[in-house]
This record gives structure tokens, C-alpha cells and sequence, in this order.
């Protein structure tokens, strides 16, 4: 099931000499492109802004060699992917990622100023585990990020912004979506109304053409998004491939990686989607089609049928320790409690287990070390779903405030496990909860960017 932010860059910069960090590592916000946004995109070279700025957002600047760092980065890592294949030009993919460096600074400058913080010391846990991660110690790290021509500084200042916007996606969006019984009835009825149509457990994967057209947009803007896709529709037609056709003139995020949507349920896609590929073959495209969000033409890129598709679910073993906390001043006692807790069994001075035994006040399963046993998607709370998401097996989570607790989460281990009677319900509980945190976010980012000051120099708009 795909996420739209399941773990943030850590960095994508980096990621270009460290490939075992790049799959893991590639941020990705809402966006289009310059154009949709009514942006002018900034020309390849530093003459976009003589003083070598590519955009002011809020206080803070994205300069032209940061920019072409980063743009640099996406076009090494389409070359890895799609090895081969043509390259989308430079000012495209600048004007993409101007974007998503757009959104994130103002994400971050937002985060900050209600209330969220990053202390050094988990900025340093944060360095150090990109370090582990890649094989590498902090010293080695930042001979690898100098030697590329990215400052230490400027380094730790992504990855300072990356934490803000994860802690603040928890906050403001994971925290408050809930699903209720009757959305998960719903959504089974949904899916069983599809039988004999395309099976709702078919697995399609899909790629996409996007070219988006705003909320409220005017019959001139509609007509030059209508001719951007029937360009793109003709290419397609003089056989170029879909993803050089979908690097050229898509405008979606996915853009830069040939629109690739990647693998769903059917179930799990759009029914307009669906009617669309119903009669597809693997390789073939759909006609142009019309959504509320603009102009799309799918590639049905692969299917999987029902028969092939076991009924599995990733399950998590879990340990917890919980400190119940009423009222603000208790509600920061526990924070800092479990921070320091945190702190002790990273270093190792402790075991998690022997913690929760010792001070978890939920006497269920405290005596068992904290151990919630193993637990499908959608069986925590939202909160405590999403943080798991982020987590591999043996990290721990950062304190998590619930209503009357404060949450500290181990995650043991990962495994895929058959689903029992029933137990789909779970999983589309938490099908059905990633799926409204993904527009929750969305609508974040889009009212987040309308509210902060974004001046890119040369754009007359």
C-alpha cells in the first residue's frame, strides 16, 4: 500500500552516493509543476537570480547551488532507476524540485512557529542514525556530504526541516483522522461491488500522465491544460515510451519518476481509475480522461490476478511504555521522562523491557516488558499506527501524546502474516486511515504554501 510520506528524505542530496539510503530517503510533498502553481521556473543557469537565489520563502532562502544540488541528485537517481532511458531536461526537473523545496521550507518555517522544536540532541541521534544506516560513522558522513560540495550546516539544516515536518504531520494530521465503523462497511461493500468487474484484490499497477488544473480555474486555463495532455496523447501515439512522454509533460509528483503510481488493490484505486484500465492490456494506455484534480492518461504498467494474491498483512511485535498524564504540566513531566528513557536504552545503559516493567503504568502490559504481542495495521490508535510507519525493527519512537497518556513505542520486528477471519477489517481501517492522512497532509501543504511569502526571483506573476 503506498503512502504518500512514509518516512522523510534523510537526504535526498546524499542519496546519490548512497544508494542504501535512497530508497528511504527521497522526500516527496505535494506539488506540480512551476507552471501549475503560476510559477515561473528559474532558467538552468545561476542568471535565474543574479544575487544567486532561487526563492525567498518566509525568512529563509533556497539559493541557486542548493537548487542545482538537488536537481542534480534527482536526475542521478532517474539514471539508477531507469537505466538508459532519455533524461527529462534540466529545467524541468529544477522547476519540480523548486517545488518540493518550495514546500518544504515552508512546511518546516511553519512547524516552528507553532511550537514545534528539534533539539541538537535529536538532531545528533538523527545524523547518527543516517550514518548506521548507510555503513558509515558521523565522520566518515561528513566527509562524504563535504566531498560532494553540500555544506555540514546546510546538512543538518534538511535534515533539522525533514524532523519538524515528520513531528509535524504526526501532530496536526496523523493525531486527528479517525475511521469509523460504518466508513470500513462501506469500503467492504465497495470492494465486493466490483466482483466481476475487476476483482478488488486484483493488484494493478499504474502510471499516470498528469497534468492538474486548479480549484476555480478559468476556461482559458482549462483549454491550455487540455492541449498539454493532448500533446502528451499525441506523443504516445508516435510511440514514445510512456515515461520519457510522462518526464516531459506531466505535472504530478511521480512525474520524474516516468509517473509511475506504482502497485494497488484494485480496491484501493480510484474507481475512475479503475473503469478506465478495466480493458487493458499490460503496456497499453487509457484515452485522456477527467477528474476533479485535471487531465490524466493512465499506463496500465502490469496486473496480478486475485488467484495469485494471498490475503497477507505486514504484522508488528510491539513493546510500550506508557505514563498516564493528565493536564499540561504532567503531560511535559512524561515527555521528558520518556525522552530520557529513550535516551538510556539507545545507549544501552537499559533494555526496553526491563524499563516498562519498572515505570509503564498500564498494568496489562507492563508485567510482559511492555510487549503488546503482535498487531495488524488499524489495531492502535492512529497516532500510534503512524508512528510505527516510520520506524524499523528495533528504533524507538519519540514520545507520543495521546489523551490522558504519554507513549513511548518499540518496534521489535516486521513480519507478513496470513489474515484471519475478521481481521480485514484492521487492515482497511488502516487502508482507510493512511488514505485520509495523505489528503489531510495534502490540504496542509496547499494552505501551509498559500500563507507564506514565496518570491522567486524574475517571476512577474
Amino acid at each position: 500500500m503506498n503512502k504518500f510520506l512514509p518516512r522523510l528524505a534523510l537526504l535526498a542530496f546524499v542519496g546519490a552516493s548512497l544508494p542504501g539510503m535512497a530508497a528511504q530517503a527521497q522526500m516527496t510533498l505535494p506539488g506540480a509543476s512551476a507552471s501549475s502553481q503560476g510559477l515561473a521556473a528559474p532558467a538552468d543557469g545561476a542568471a535565474a537570480g543574479s544575487d544567486g537565489i532561487a526563492a525567498v520563502v518566509g525568512d529563509q532562502v533556497i539559493t541557486q547551488y542548493d537548487l542545482r544540488l538537488r536537481a542534480e541528485d534527482t536526475l542521478a537517481r532517474l539514471a539508477r532507476e531507469q537505466p538508459g532511458a532519455p533524461q527529462p531536461p534540466m529545467s524541468q526537473v529544477r522547476a519540480q524540485v523548486l517545488q518540493q523545496m518550495i514546500d518544504e521550507y515552508a512546511l518546516a518555517e511553519y512547524a516552528e512557529q507553532s511550537g514545534l522544536q528539534v533539539s541538537d540532541d535529536t538532531l545528533q541521534r538523527a545524523v547518527a542514525q543516517v550514518a548506521s544506516s548507510n555503513h558509515l560513522d558521523v565522520t566518515q558522513l561528513h566527509a562524504k556530504v563535504v566531498a560532494q560540495g553540500m555544506g555540514w550546516k546546510d546538512f543538518e539544516g534538511q535534515i533539522r526541516r525533514e524532523i519538524l515536518i515528520q513531528r509535524l504531520r504526526q501532530r496536526d494530521v496523523v493525531a486527528k483522522v479517525s475511521v469509523t465503523d460504518q466508513e470500513v462497511d462501506d469500503y467492504l461493500s465497495h470492494m465486493r461491488s466490483l466482483q466481476g468487474q475487476v476483482a478488488p484484490s486484483e493488484q494493478l499497477h499504474l502510471a499516470q500522465i498528469f497534468v492538474p488544473i486548479p480549484e476555480h480555474a478559468s476556461a482559458q486555463v482549462v483549454a491550455q491544460a487540455r492541449q498539454i495532455i493532448d500533446a502528451a496523447a499525441s506523443a504516445l501515439r508516435q510511440g514514445r515510451r510512456f515515461a520519457v512522454v510522462a518526464q516531459q509533460f506531466s505535472g504530478g509528483p511521480e512525474a520524474t519518476h516516468g509517473g509511475d503510481l506504482g502497485t494497488r488493490p484494485a480496491g484501493e484505486w480510484p474507481d475512475l481509475f479503475v473503469n478506465a484500465v478495466r480493458n487493458l492490456q499490460p503496456g497499453q494506455v487509457s484515452e485522456v480522461i477527467r477528474s476533479p484534480a485535471g487531465f490524466h492518461i493512465l499506463e496500465l504498467v502490469g496486473r496480478q490476478h486475485a488467484a495469485q494474491t494471498q490475503q497477507t498483512a505486514m504484522q508488528a511485535e510491539v513493546r510500550e511504555i506508557v505514563l498516564n498524564a493528565d493536564g499540561d504540566s504532567a503531560r511535559r513531566a512524561a515527555v521528558h521522562e520518556l525522552v530520557s528513557v529513550r535516551r538510556a536504552v539507545l545507549a544501552g545503559e537499559v533494555s526496553f523491557a526491563a524499563k516498562a516493567k519498572e515505570i509503564s503504568q498500564d498494568l496489562s502490559t507492563a508485567a510482559q516488558g511492555g510487549s503488546l504481542g503482535w498487531v495488524l495495521p488499524g489495531q492502535l490508535p492512529a497516532a500510534l499506527d503512524g508512528a510505527l510507519d516510520n520506524l524499523n525493527p528495533g528504533q524507538i519512537s519519540e514520545p507520543l501524546v495521546l489523551p490522558g497518556r504519554v507513549v513511548l513505542l518499540q518496534l521489535v520486528d516486521r513480519r507478513e502474516h496470513p489474515l484471519g477471519p475478521g481481521q480485514e477489517r484492521a487492515v482497511v481501517r488502516s487502508e482507510l486511515l493512511q488514505r485520509k492522512a495523505e489528503k489531510n497532509f495534502q490540504d496542509l501543504v496547499r494552505d501551509v504554501r498559500e500563507r507564506t511569502y514565496v518570491r522567486i526571483p524574475g517571476d512577474d506573476s
